[in-house]
Order: structure tokens, then C-alpha cells, then sequence
């Protein structure tokens, strides 16, 4: 029991077949200079995180940005920090996770433990962090150290998980003698009876997968071709490394985002509209000057299409159309063997009040999620 409610099981693992989480809804996720382009306001925010949790949507993600792209004062900066947006988002919801974006290398594991033990008791164990090692060299630099390389990042992101599982399991303090953090007298207080918050992990590379399957619950991909059999061979081998290398089963998630329209035209006319008539080319130029390192050597159409991508929704995966054509896609996705799909829209409040009108229904028909009981 926790401040006299029972403990319940963590959205996260919910039974539904297709897992659903609205991303970044703490700042926006689009590069564009349209006029329906997110504003992060708090009322904003509280109408879209009692809406998700209304519809039964499993999560709500926070994007972490600690300096903008670009120039000071670009919109890209304007994210609220995520363990006390958590928080907050926690107070006004009942059923969803909140999930914090922690950056290790700049966040101490002593501190982020707890910051989520806190969050975790205002929960009631509905709790999760989305875990990044920090590639924005500008950003990790404004701390005063200089960015670590690829491999170091993620051998201090091994140390951290170690000694937030320490500090979250345990209820005597503990030394530490590692390569990245020597602790003394470890402990945190108060402690949650909830189990480990669910952890979240988008490494890509080799490393980063390994990483991923060694801690995580969750491994977060970018698809690398979008055919469905392609995607399937994807989901499969994640899914099997961290089987066969670690003995752990692990969700497979990606990340959308979402044009719903009455005709698939009329959807890709408004992401053209704002992606390239009134995109944020500067923007996105920033963004990839300072993600992708041999960005100047990529053939021309693949740099195309991740500066289209970027733009309508931090990279993601598109799902575009009328209610039945995103629940095909979704359906699709679901085939493939992803276990769940982070959401964003232009216009968040918009987007998901017609998601849950007709597409989250048509979800129900094919056996995808569980109708929910939306409370009057």
C-alpha cells in the first residue's frame, strides 16, 4: 500500500498486444514554422496527459533537451525538465506511466534515483525512465566536461544502471569503486515499495543494442527499412539478442508520427505543408550537424528523407491517412512484432482526441488493445 491506495502493475505491462505512449508532449516534437506547430504550456500539457490517460494509453514519454539547436534561444530548448514534469504529470493522471529522459552523464545516479523514488510514491508504481547517454556535444559540454566517446558513454550508462538498481533494491548504503562513479555511504530515502521503474533505451549501435538488452526493459529502435518483412527481421534480432546473450525477454518499441486526415492525400498535403512550405530548415540542419557526424558524406536522397523525417516528428516512422489507413499501419507494425509505438502530432490535443474517437476503436475490433472503461 502506498499513501493508502494498492499497488498496481505498471502500464507498461499492460496485456495489449500493441502498446501505445505519447512522446515529448513536455516541448514538441516538429521542426516547422507552422502555425499549428505544439506549444508546451502546462494547461496544455494537463489536457493531453488526462486525455491519454482517459483512452488508456500505456505511456507518456518526455523528451530531455538541455540547450537548443542552433541558436540561443531556438524553441527546440523549450522543454520542461522531465523528473519534476513526471511529477507533475503524475499528480493529475490515474492510470498511465510518466517516463522521465535522463541523460547519465550529466544526471548523478544518487540524485536520479532519488528523483524517482519520489515520483514512483506519487505514482503509485507508474513510473518509468527513457535512458540517453548524451550526443549533442554543445549540450554535455555546457556541464563542464568534455563529451565521452561512443563506448565510455555507454560503460558509464552500465555503472549508472548498477548503481540505481543498488540503490532502488537496497536498504543499507553501500561504497562503489567503479571507472566513472566512486561512491561513499550510497542510500537513498525515502524508498518506494514498487518494483524498479521501467527502464527505456534507444541504442542503435552494436553497444548501444547490447546495453539496451543487458538493462532494459524496453528497447526503443528506428526502423531501418520500412517494409514490414524488413522490420520483422529487425524486431527479431533485438529481441533474440537479448534472449539468447542475456536470458531476458524485452519489448521492442518505435516512434510515429501521426497526419490523420479523410484521405490519404489530404494527410500527405499537410505534412508537406509543414515540413517543407513552412519547415524549420535551420532547425533541422542544427539538429543534424550536431547528431550525425559523417551527415556531409550521405547521398543526397537518404539526407533527404531523414531532414523530412526530423522535421514532421523528431525522425519518426510516418503513419498518415484516414482512421483506417493508421490503424492498418499500426496493424502492420504490430505484425512485424513491435510491441509498441510512441506517438507525436503537430497538434497534439487535435491529433489525439480523433485517435481515440475512430482509431483506437478500429485497434479494439482487430484484436490489437483492450477496449477501456473511459470514465464520464
Amino acid at each position: 500500500m502506498t499513501n493508502g491506495m494498492p499497488s498496481i502493475q505498471n502500464p507498461m505491462q499492460s496485456s495489449n498486444r500493441l502498446k501505445l505512449g505519447v512522446f515529448g508532449i513536455n516541448g514538441g516534437a516538429a521542426f516547422t514554422n507552422h502555425p499549428d506547430r505544439f506549444t508546451a504550456t502546462w494547461g496544455n500539457n494537463v489536457r493531453i496527459a488526462k486525455m491519454a490517460d482517459r483512452l488508456g494509453i500505456e505511456a507518456l514519454v518526455s523528451a530531455s533537451r538541455w540547450k537548443p539547436f542552433g541558436k540561443d534561444g531556438h524553441y527546440s530548448g523549450d522543454l520542461y525538465e522531465t523528473f519534476t514534469w513526471a511529477a507533475a504529470a503524475a499528480a493529475v493522471t490515474e492510470r498511465i506511466c510518466v517516463m522521465s529522459t535522463v541523460h547519465l552523464s550529466v544526471i548523478h545516479p544518487i540524485i536520479a534515483a532519488k528523483c524517482s523514488a519520489t515520483v514512483d510514491l506519487i505514482s503509485n508504481g507508474r513510473f518509468g525512465l527513457n535512458l540517453v547517454c548524451g550526443w549533442y556535444r554543445e549540450e554535455m559540454e555546457m556541464f563542464g566536461d568534455a563529451m565521452y566517446g561512443h563506448d565510455d558513454r555507454y560503460g558509464l550508462a552500465d555503472e549508472w544502471v548498477q548503481v540505481f538498481d543498488r540503490l532502488w533494491a537496497g536498504n543499507a548504503s553501500f561504497d562503489y569503486e567503479g571507472l566513472f562513479y566512486k561512491l561513499k555511504g550510497a542510500i537513498i530515502q525515502p524508498k518506494s515499495p514498487h518494483p524498479r521503474p521501467i527502464l527505456m533505451n534507444a541504442g542503435g549501435s552494436d553497444r548501444g543494442r547490447e546495453f539496451a538488452a543487458k538493462n532494459c526493459d524496453v528497447a526503443f529502435i528506428i526502423p531501418q527499412d520500412p517494409r514490414p518483412e524488413a522490420l520483422k527481421k529487425q524486431v527479431d534480432h533485438y529481441r533474440d539478442f537479448a534472449r539468447e546473450k542475456y536470458g531476458r525477454e524485452i519489448q521492442v518499441w518505435m516512434s510515429s508520427y501521426v497526419v490523420q486526415r479523410d484521405s490519404m492525400e489530404a494527410a500527405r498535403a499537410y505534412v508537406q505543408d509543414y515540413v517543407v512550405s513552412q519547415g524549420d530548415d535551420e532547425g533541422v540542419d542544427a539538429f543534424i550537424a550536431n547528431n550525425i557526424g559523417n551527415a556531409k558524406t550521405m547521398p543526397d536522397g537518404v539526407m533527404e528523407k531523414m531532414k523530412f523525417a526530423i522535421a514532421a516528428g523528431y525522425g519518426g516512422y510516418p503513419i498518415l491517412g484516414t482512421a483506417q489507413d493508421i490503424a492498418a499501419t499500426l496493424s502492420s507494425i504490430s505484425d512485424a512484432g513491435v510491441d509498441g509505438v510512441l506517438l507525436t502530432w503537430l497538434d497534439y490535443e487535435r491529433g489525439l482526441a480523433s485517435f481515440g474517437e475512430t482509431v483506437l476503436p478500429l485497434l479494439e475490433k482487430q484484436g490489437l488493445r483492450t477496449a477501456v472503461e473511459v470514465p464520464a
